[in-house]
């Protein structure tokens, strides 16, 4: 099984700082699209020459997609991660830095004095609270089921998702609850009367139909990624063409292609797009020519208000630049006082015959709940005279944060530092974690092997592709298993051969039956497959539990052995220290 260690951008892990909490709030949503009769406007489906930017007259509603960064009447409001995604505020010159709620906001609008936000902490609820932080009130018991959500001439269009992602509509007071549509909208813009949007199921294409879910019409065929409106226009990046940037009427007339750049975050002022192209920031006219590149800077959200664009890399500082890209500064970094430094130590000889040796592991922590995510920052081995013999920098630079090995808190008091013979050659080497986080927690290990003819540790590649290792001195083995998904129960068997770690056995286990390899004359080799019925689900079933009986009596897998461990954490120091 390979190493995955997710890089952190903002999106579904939680944290939590020393005394703080970070929920990263980006969220994943299907591309899949769908049905439905609709009446089907007269479209233009080819590419025209576009119109100039004299004659397309764009006065956007900009504050009305809910988002995770906005600017507006001279305060930043943003989901501060280092704070449990908790609401905060600041002015426009980095100054009044304030704390605005204690729930997780992964999305919010901010509109009239009010914000108006999705309460992750509140299983995703609608909530309201004042742009100084008062009069905080839940607007709805409906869970928010999707990150596309509007705000919009006094009411929030939103997915249901209590009620299969359906489309309704609430005032801002929390009123005048309405069921708006059967359908299940995927990318929504709600602009003037009418809402433009894609569908989760059913047949792709942009649908419009007026706010009162009257008057259902698709517009067009394209398939968007996103939508946004301007005026009498709609904006889109069009799957169906590489994600090139779209725009038609919003009639669907006057289809055409504004630029082959793929345009993500798309915002509209005045005659001027601005938009990420990948992750960097650029500008262009509204007819897609004189375009610009912004800066360098990986953005994550940024927001253009009152000439200047004011934006995050990884949610770790604000900056803020001219709407040319001239005069970055840096209004403010969050993730001062975050962390805290941690080391652990140990003592130990690699051999009856070798002085004492220690080693330190080095790591940075927040939070206390065990879930939360912290980091492992480094490794030193010091001789017995004191001189350093090994050191290992994991630290590595993410947009503007520096960071390390993700591991949960949980195991942040050793960082899975263990001084053990992994090769079986009667010395000891050292590993620590590299990865220990996921929806399964699962873990790897980086490891360094004490060569005495050296009398020098040299790193092991090959252990560190090693998933939930787990020492077998006895058969100078070391066993691997992890989670692959519900139906696999199965797992794999390494060994050292000619200096590295060789999987010599394997077992796969899905849904439809299971296949157990083994290395004969220096290649993997089926020796063992079983197939279940796929018209049969009872029959299956039985077979599988066969299966599962079989190899867990096998002399050579005992899977009921508790050395295959599923997930990592201090129950599998045991099988490390063997």
């Amino acid at each position: 099984m390979k190493k995955k260690v997710a890089v952190f951008i903002a999106i579904v892990i939680a944290f939590t700082l020393c005394g703080c909490k970070l929920k990263n709030i980006g969220e994943q949503i299907s591309d899949s699209l769908n049905p439905a009769d609709t009446v089907t406007a007269d479209t233009d489906s080819t590419d025209t020459e576009p119109v100039t930017s004299d004659t397309l007259e764009i006065t956007p509603e900009n504050a009305n997609q809910c988002v995770n960064f906005a600017v507006q009447d001279g305060k930043i409001y943003f989901s501060n991660k280092y704070d449990n995604g908790s609401l905060y505020s600041m002015n426009t010159d980095g100054s009044d830095l304030l704390k605005l709620n204690d729930d997780n906001t992964s999305q919010f609008c901010v509109s009239d004095g009010k914000i108006y936000y999705r309460n992750d902490t509140e299983g995703s609820k609608l909530y309201s609270i004042t742009t100084d932080g008062t009069d905080r009130h839940k607007l709805s018991d409906d869970t928010i089921g999707s990150a596309f959500w509007n705000l919009y001439g006094g009411r929030i269009y939103y997915n249901n998702g209590d009620d299969a992602g359906r489309l309704y509509s609430i005032k801002v007071d929390g009123s005048d609850r309405k069921k708006l549509s059967d359908e299940s909208p995927l990318y929504m813009y709600v602009l003037g009367d009418r809402i433009y949007y894609t569908v989760l199921e059913g047949t792709e294409g942009i649908y419009s139909m007026k706010t009162d879910g009257s008057e259902r019409t698709k517009i067009s065929d394209d398939m968007p990624y996103t939508i946004t409106a301007a005026g009498d226009w709609i904006y889109y990046p069009n799957t169906g063409d590489e994600y090139k940037l779209y725009t038609m009427k919003a009639d669907g007339s006057d289809r055409h292609k504004v630029s082959d750049d793929y345009a993500r975050n798309v915002r509209i002022l005045g005659d001027r797009i601005y938009y990420q192209n990948g992750l960097r920031l650029f500008s262009m006219k509204a007819d897609g020519s004189d375009k610009k590149a912004l800066s360098d800077d990986q953005v994550e959200s940024f927001s253009v208000w009152n000439g200047k664009i004011y934006y995050t890399i990884t949610g770790t500082k604000i900056y803020s630049m001219n709407t040319d890209g001239g005069s970055k500064q840096v209004l403010a970094d969050l993730s001062v006082g975050a962390y805290c430094n941690v080391t652990y130590e140990v003592s130990g000889r690699l051999h009856e015959d070798m002085p004492e040796y220690r080693f330190e592991a080095m790591g940075m922590k927040r939070g206390t709940e065990d879930y939360e995510i912290s980091y492992v920052m480094g490794l030193k081995v010091y001789e017995d005279k004191g001189n350093v013999i090994l050191t290992a920098d994991f630290s590595e630079t993410n947009g503007d944060e520096t960071v390390g090995y993700p591991v949960f808190n949980e195991m942040m008091d050793t960082m899975g530092l263990h001084i053990t013979d992994v090769n079986f050659d009667g010395y000891k080497d050292v590993i620590i974690l590299n990865a220990f986080c996921g929806a399964h927690a699962n873990t790897w290990y980086d490891c360094w092997l004490w060569d005495p003819q050296t009398s020098s540790f040299k790193t092991c590649k090959s252990f560190s592709q090693i998933c939930n290792p787990s020492i077998d001195p006895e058969n100078k083995c070391i066993y691997s298993t992890g989670g692959s998904g519900a139906s696999f129960w199965g797992g794999s068997i390494y060994k050292f051969i000619d200096g590295e770690f060789v999987l010599t056995n394997d077992l796969y286990t899905d849904w439809t039956g299971v296949k157990e390899t083994a290395l004969v004359d220096g290649k993997m080799t089926v020796i063992r497959e079983v197939k279940y019925p796929e018209d049969d689900e009872e029959k299956a079933a039985e077979m599988e539990a066969a299966e599962m009986k079989y190899y867990q009596e096998s002399e050579l897998w005992q899977l009921n052995n508790p050395r295959w461990y599923w997930y990592g954490g201090h129950h599998a120091d045991e099988w490390l220290e063997k």
